[in-house]
């Protein structure tokens, strides 16, 4: 019962975007400017208060995207699970709490949009999602483009803290030979100390042949 319980606890704790309640401020606004729901737009004021009223429902709907696709995606999935009996009754109820706001926000967007313009809620989800997936590919190019400018930054500031003037490369170039003299130096000290040390006294010249004589005169007695 836990497991169920606590199963996505948070997946269905949804809200409404902020600009529902943006978008009933400005509609008192414009009402209070003399607007009335369902008139055709002024075509001598473009800007008008029909045109600042349907950009804030755009606005609106385009917020909701997130959690009507959200609830679209659970639908089939959470009716199965509760059919199966695989959900806690608290989810299950959760779940539809969380649809039954989506589905009267889903409403109410297009009740509104027939009063500023008849016929538009027939398409304006449709545009909503559109300009949502704009947005978004917008948003996700912006993102790209500052990483490849952070990363181009990165590396021109590597390469000025890596750039080095002639004087340094040749002094470094005059610093390896020294280097390379100096190991040479020590390897020809270390080859003449060894063939001293042979001729020296390890092993004596002459030391197998008195062997063999040795032996030789042990045969003769």
């Amino acid at each position: 019962d836990d497991f169920f319980t606590n199963l996505d606890g948070e997946k269905f704790n949804l809200k409404l975007p902020a600009e529902v309640e943006e978008y009933y401020a400005i509609k008192e606004k414009v009402k209070s400017a003399g607007w009335v729901p369902g008139t055709q737009p002024d075509k001598a004021n473009p800007n008008g208060p029909h045109r600042v009223l349907a950009q804030a429902l755009m606005k609106r709907a385009i917020g909701d995207i997130p959690i009507v696709t959200h609830i679209q995606k659970e639908s089939s999935g959470m009716n199965k699970l509760y059919s199966q009996s695989m959900c806690s009754v608290k989810q299950w109820r959760a779940y539809q709490a969380a649809e039954a706001m989506v589905s009267a926000e889903v409403d109410e967007v297009r009740a509104e949009a027939d009063e500023i313009e008849p016929g538009w809620s027939q398409v304006i989800w449709r545009q909503a999602m559109q300009y949502h997936n704009m947005l978004k590919q917008k948003h996700e190019m912006e993102q790209q483009a500052a990483a490849e400018q952070a990363a181009k930054r990165k590396a021109i500031e590597e390469k000025i803290n890596n750039y080095k003037s002639p004087e340094e490369l040749e002094k470094e170039k005059i610093e390896a030979a020294e280097k390379a003299a100096q190991e040479l130096l020590k390897q020809e000290e270390r080859e003449r100390a060894s063939k001293k040390a042979f001729s020296g006294g390890g092993v004596k010249k002459g030391f197998l042949d008195s062997g063999s004589k040795n032996k030789n005169k042990k045969k003769s007695t």
